[in-house]
C-alpha cells in the first residue's frame, strides 16, 4: 500500500480515538499542564510518584534502542518512578494501537515517545494532549507541526551527529575532486533518519560529490549487507559510503570486503557500537560517533527531576553528549553494546 495512503488511514483511525477518549482519568489529568514545545523555560507539572509510558519504535531490534530502554528502566527504578514499556517492533501500525491503548487505560502521567513515523507522530501528540497527557520525544522527534505539543526533545543533535563524518570526507578528499557516494539509512519515515539525510545533503551542498542512491535498512545489518551488495553490482565507481548507523556500516563493510573493494571505498558512520569502534581500530571504518544511550537517559532524568519538583526546563532541544571516534582515539573509547 502506498505510504501516504497508509499514513492517512492511521491518522483517521486516531482522530476517532481522540473524539472517544475525552480526558484522562480523574486524579491525574489536572496535574499535567503542558506548555508549547520550544518555549524558554517550558514548564509541565508532573507528580513526584511519576508513572510514565515509553512508546518506542523498537526496544529490541537494534543495540541503541536496547541501551535506551535498559538505561531508562534503571533510572526509573532508582527514582521510585513507574515505567510501562511499549515496543513498536518497527511498525507504525503497532505503535498506533499502543498509543490508543495508553489513552484508553488512562493510567499514565506522561508519554515518552520515540516515534516510528514522524508524521503520524504528530497525530499521536495531538491525541495524547487531547487526553491531558504531556509528551516528551526521545531519540527521534516528530515533525515541526507536532513539536508545539511536545514538552521537549531529548537526544542527540542529528546535524551535529552527521557533521563528523561529513567533515572527515571533506578534510580527507578535499572538495575539488568529483566523488560518488551512497547513503545507507534506517526507517524511511523516522525523523532522526530524515534529519540525518538532510544534514548529509546540507554539508555536501556546493561540492562535486554525487549521491548515487539512498537505501533504507530498517534496523538490520543483514538488509544493509544485501543493499550494499546490490549497490556494488550496480555501481563500480562508489568512492564512499555514508552509513547513518554502525549497524548499516558493518553490513556495508562486509559486502565491500567480500567484493574485494576495501581499498577503493571509504565508510563513515555514527552511533558507535563496540563492533563499530573495533572496525575503526582495524581501519575498515574511518569514523563513527559515540552517542551513548545512558547519556541520553541521563539528560532525560535531569528533565524529569526538574518537572517532578516544580521546576522547568530551558529550551526545546535537550541534547545529549556526542564524541567523535577515529583511529586516533578508538582504543580508549568504550560503547555500551
Amino acid at each position: 500500500m502506498n505510504k501516504k495512503i497508509l499514513t492517512m488511514l492511521l491518522v483517521f483511525s486516531m482522530l476517532f480515538t481522540i473524539v472517544l477518549s475525552g480526558c484522562k482519568n480523574e486524579g491525574t489529568a489536572d496535574t499535567n499542564s503542558t506548555t508549547a514545545g520550544g518555549s524558554e523555560g517550558a514548564a509541565t507539572e508532573l507528580p513526584e510518584n511519576l508513572h510514565a509510558a515509553y512508546a518506542a519504535v523498537t526496544t529490541s531490534l537494534a543495540p541503541w534502542p536496547i541501551a535506551l530502554v535498559n538505561s531508562m528502566q534503571k533510572v526509573f527504578d532508582e527514582n521510585g518512578w513507574t515505567l510501562d514499556v511499549y515496543d513498536g517492533e518497527g511498525s507504525p501500525a503497532t505503535q498506533t494501537e499502543q498509543i490508543n491503548s495508553i489513552i484508553s487505560d488512562g493510567e499514565v502521567d506522561l508519554v515518552i515517545l520515540f516515534p516510528a513515523d514522524s508524521e503520524v507522530g504528530v497525530t499521536y501528540v495531538q491525541q495524547l494532549n487531547a487526553a491531558g497527557i504531556p509528551v516528551i520525544t526521545l531519540g527521534s522527534d516528530v515533525t515541526g507541526d507536532g513539536q508545539s505539543g511536545v514538552v521537549c526533545y531529548v537526544g542527540p543533535n542529528q546535524e551535529e551527529l552527521v557533521s563528523y563524518g561529513a567533515n572527515y570526507i571533506k578534510d580527507t578528499f578535499g572538495t575539488e575532486e568529483e566523488l560518488n557516494y551512497v547513503i545507507l539509512s534506517g526507517w524511511e519515515a523516522q525523523y532522526d533518519y530524515v534529519l540525518r539525510e538532510a544534514a548529509v545533503n546540507k554539508f555536501f551542498e556546493g561540492t562535486p560529490y554525487n549521491q548515487l542512491a539512498v537505501k533504507y535498512c530498517g534496523a538490520s545489518r543483514d538488509t544493509a549487507l544485501e543493499e550494499m551488495n546490490n549497490l556494488l553490482t550496480a555501481h563500480d565507481d562508489i568512492d564512499f559510503v555514508f552509513a547513518l548507523s554502525d549497524e548499516f556500516a558493518l553490513g556495508a563493510i562486509q559486502a565491500i570486503d567480500q567484493a574485494g573493494r576495501s581499498d577503493e571505498i571509504t565508510v563513515v558512520s555514527m552511533e558507535a557500537f563496540s563492533e563499530g569502534i573495533s572496525a575503526v581500530e582495524e581501519g575498515t571504518l574511518a569514523v563513527t560517533v559515540l552517542m551513548r544511550g545512558d547519556k541520553v537517559v541521563e539528560k532525560l532524568e535531569e528533565v524529569l527531576q526538574a518537572l517532578t519538583t516544580g521546576g522547568s526546563i530551558d529550551g526545546y532541544e535537550q541534547n545529549s553528549e556526542l564524541v567523535e571516534i577515529t583511529i586516533d582515539n578508538a582504543s580508549a573509547m568504550k560503547a555500551e553494546y
